[in-house]
């Protein structure tokens, strides 16, 4: 099938509709502390039978980055699939069910042939596809996929697939529960007249979303331990409701184990006689004041049963059969599988675990603040930024290229102390006293209770304590290096300044290029990436962008068509040659 046979002119709106849900699918991965899914989206169309249309297959974008070779097979596989499919055997009692039948197994015959012609294009770029439902548009079964990188699921590892218990089935991730929730929204927006004509007028916002898939993902753990109440209570829900709920004055804490009592995945030490339903929050709060982190509380996902632990010999990653259920304090619990965290859950607003700081992103803006520091020096600074966030209250660490004659000037409202190499069990001293403790990139202490000095600035925010304000001031009101670590007493962590990653120069050029030689067709994706990386573009090659703009929005548009209007590109002084890279050489 040649690339001309291949085309996409279902509806005129294709555009932006698919613009609007790879929008989305990032707002929803950012909302659960996915940052960098860079998740895309393409749609692929298979002509409906008897549909008068021009071609077999239609993808947009039909000039992306996606081999319309892909899909050459598409029609051929979807009938072997449609041959094969196990509903071909199913018999409905209802004469409607049976009339429905074939156009079911077509449609998700489509959907099965569209996820596996993109397999070879996965392991190649090392992404994942999930093809959603198709909606018939315009002569065709339109089918949305979204592609996020595969290192999403090495960072946050999902549970066995399948997973099911033989008739129903659950989600491997809260990940995967969230894209199902988009491209279940993004089939209900096809089905609506001139799909995409208004954009995000019909879709859910990604808080809405985000909350679905966590209550969607909450009912993996009932399949997997084996509990056959389908009907049972909203987990999600119950837990946000329990872990806000205070016991004469105290926060609920404690852990709770979701496990078949009769399965071997659990010890049970006390049995209670009559089970305390999860629908009476009260009483299962009252019933938590009783778990500890030694003793848990026992559950079949719909009532808490007695005290118990993991049995001894059990790995739950391993077996996958028992959930913890961690209430942390007041509206602050977490589902985890052994020891990896599935889902976090503070105030009502579901995400994945996160670093408190990216370590990364840590080490870089230090040794780019700091390039006197030895490799030892940034081995003890991590370590004390790790004591820092670990401990139970607030604290603040700045490390100072001046810090002997800041010391020196601040004596007067802290303590100076005789330069000392600050060590973890060090740090946790004399934190304990208010105020800010001062080192040099060599992590050698020279003050401690300090109370910070600078001007005010635009950054400062009244939203923020005082810590964080001073901070802002003292770092942003000297030219000499200087980094602040601020641990808010709520547990926010913030480093401040965080430098922009370094980006290669060649990398920039190589897109202002490519920019130069698109069309209205294909210059979404190169257009995207310049406007996230405005930072780096300087004088010659924002003149060269704004020209190439200019002339690519001169082109005819068709009926229907839009064209978003870029703000001028104009270069940024703060750009300076530490934000790049060297090159590689040739």
């Amino acid at each position: 099938m040649s690339g001309k046979t291949i085309s996409l002119f279902m509806w005129g709106y294709q555009s932006h509709y698919r613009w609007e849900f790879e929008y989305l699918t990032n707002l929803v991965m950012r909302e659960l502390g996915a940052h960098d899914a860079k998740a895309q989206c393409l749609l692929v169309g298979a002509k409906t039978p008897h549909a008068c249309v021009r071609h077999e297959v239609c993808v947009e974008p039909e000039d992306g980055q996606w081999p319309l070779d892909l899909f050459a097979d598409l029609p051929a596989a979807i009938e072997r699939i449609i041959k094969a499919h196990p509903l071909q055997n199913m018999y409905y009692g209802d004469e409607p069910s049976m009339r429905e039948k074939p156009e079911k197994i077509r449609r998700d015959s489509v959907r099965k042939a569209v996820q596996a012609a993109l397999l070879p294009y996965d392991e190649k770029q090392r992404v994942r596809s999930f093809a959603g439902a198709p909606a018939p548009v315009g002569g065709y079964y339109v089918v949305p996929v979204l592609q996020v990188p595969a290192a999403i699921f090495e960072r946050f590892r999902p549970l066995r697939e399948p997973v099911s218990d033989g008739q129903f089935s659950g989600y491997p991730s809260l990940i995967r529960a969230a894209i199902a929730q988009v491209l279940s929204t993004a089939y209900d927006e096809l089905l609506r007249p001139d799909p995409g004509r208004n954009l995000s007028g019909g879709s859910a916002s990604p808080e809405e979303i985000v909350r679905r898939a966590a209550a969607a993902f909450m009912y993996t753990p009932r399949l997997l331990i084996g509990h056959k109440n389908y009907g049972g209570p909203n987990l999600y829900e119950r837990f946000n409701l329990i872990s806000s709920l205070m016991y004469e004055g105290t926060e609920g804490t404690g852990r709770l184990l979701l496990a078949n009592p009769d399965g071997g995945a659990v010890d049970v030490a006390l049995s209670l006689a009559d089970p305390v339903p999860f629908h009476e929050p009260r009483w299962s709060r009252k019933i938590l004041q009783m778990a500890s982190s030694e003793t848990a509380l026992i559950s079949n996902c719909e009532s808490i049963l007695g005290l118990g632990d993991v049995a001894r010999d059990v790995d739950p990653w391993a077996t996958q059969n028992v959930f913890e259920v961690e209430f942390h304090n007041h509206h602050h619990w977490s589902l985890s599988c052994g020891d990896e965290v599935l889902l976090v859950s503070k105030y009502g607003l579901p995400s994945l675990p996160q670093e408190r700081f990216p370590k990364a992103r840590l080490i870089d803006t230090f040794q780019r603040l700091f390039p006197v520091a030895t490799s030892k020096d940034v081995t003890s600074f991590t370590a004390l930024f790790d004591v820092a966030i670990g401990q139970q209250h607030g604290s603040m660490l700045v490390v100072a290229q001046d810090a002997r004659e800041e010391a020196a000037r601040l004596s007067g409202q802290g303590t100076k102390i005789v330069p000392t190499k600050l060590t973890p069990e060090l740090y946790r001293r004399v934190s304990n006293i208010d105020g800010t403790i001062i080192i040099d990139p060599h992590c050698i202490c020279h003050a401690i209770g300090v109370i910070l000095d600078g001007p005010a600035r635009a950054e400062c925010t009244p939203s923020r304590g005082a810590r964080y304000n001073s901070g802002i001031r003292y770092v942003g009101g000297s030219a000499t290096a200087r980094l602040a670590v601020v641990v808010s007493d709520d547990g926010t962590v913030d480093v401040i300044p965080v430098l922009r990653p370094r980006i290669q120069q060649g990398v920039v050029e190589a897109h202002v290029t490519k920019l130069e030689a698109a069309t209205r067709d294909n210059y979404h994706s190169v257009i995207g990436w310049l406007d996230k990386h405005r930072f780096y573009i300087d004088q010659s090659q924002c003149a060269r962008i704004n020209t190439a703009l200019n002339r690519i929005s001169s082109e005819p548009m068709d009926v229907g068509e839009f064209m978003i209007q870029w703000p001028e590109f104009i270069p940024v002084p703060e750009c300076t040659a530490d934000y790049f890279e060297s090159e590689p050489c040739a």
